[in-house]
């Protein structure tokens, strides 16, 4: 007996969807391989240009002979550290000529002994030949803040700091001076740092840093181009 043929019949409508849903699968596919080549190419030249460089100052020597002219620890005539150590405050100092500018948080005299004073706010603004700076306080409130604008393309004088530092305290300034770059950058240390006036402690004022704690004082930092913003405030702990 002869087989007869058989035929199936489909709507349409379902001929045409059906095909509409396997152009969308294939295009999901091709699409899904497509952006995972492109992340596998572009993954090794991505890592390679964003390595993180760490830059140090572990290599630098003192060459001072005698101690007791350190900029810092010592009574040097050119530095105005052996003032500032009377106070119980903190300050900034342009590394590049030793300009030590302090945060205006409490009222001292001249024999720096602090005085209690009416409500005030203290406005200084200079040059120093290095850099230009604006600082203000409200002792009153316990808070201070210096701006720095540093000029372009300026970099760390280290012969400065060897000749004028003892190896402790080059140290501790070199340590403060550590910075991060990525590969290729055209980046270098910025020459300031914040100084402990009680302890004298020094500490970073490098682009990755925005805040810290010096003792009671509360360090905020904002770094915008050549210009370093430097907000502090007195917070003692509550007993």
């Amino acid at each position: 007996m002869k087989k007869e043929k058989r035929y199936y019949q489909i709507r349409i409508d379902y001929f045409w969807l059906s095909i509409l849903a396997v152009i969308i699968v294939i295009s999901i596919i091709i699409a899904y391989y497509a952006s995972a080549h492109e992340q596998t190419s572009s993954q090794p030249v991505s890592t390679k240009h964003r390595a993180d460089i760490d830059v140090t100052f572990d290599d630098l020597r003192s060459s001072l002979e005698n101690t007791s002219e350190c900029y810092l620890c010592g009574n040097a005539e050119e530095s105005l550290m052996s003032y500032f150590r009377n106070f119980d405050t903190i300050g900034l100092i342009s590394l590049n000529d030793w300009y030590v500018i302090d945060f205006p948080l409490k009222n001292y005299d001249e024999n720096g002994n602090e005085v209690e004073s009416a409500t005030s706010t203290s406005f200084l603004s200079g040059n120093t030949g290095e850099i230009s700076y604006s600082s203000d306080g409200t002792p009153s409130r316990g808070m201070a803040s210096i701006d720095v604008t540093l000029p372009e393309n300026y970099e760390i004088d280290t012969n400065m700091l060897e000749n004028h530092l003892c190896q402790n305290c080059l140290s501790k300034v070199a340590a403060s001076l550590e910075y991060r770059k990525t590969d290729g950058e055209n980046k270098e240390a910025i020459p300031l740092c914040i100084v402990d006036f009680k302890t004298l402690e020094i500490y970073s004022l490098q682009d990755y840093w925005r805040a810290y704690f010096v003792r009671d004082y509360y360090v905020e930092m904002d770094f915008d181009d050549n210009i370093v913003r430097t907000e502090v405030f007195y917070l003692p702990e509550r007993i």
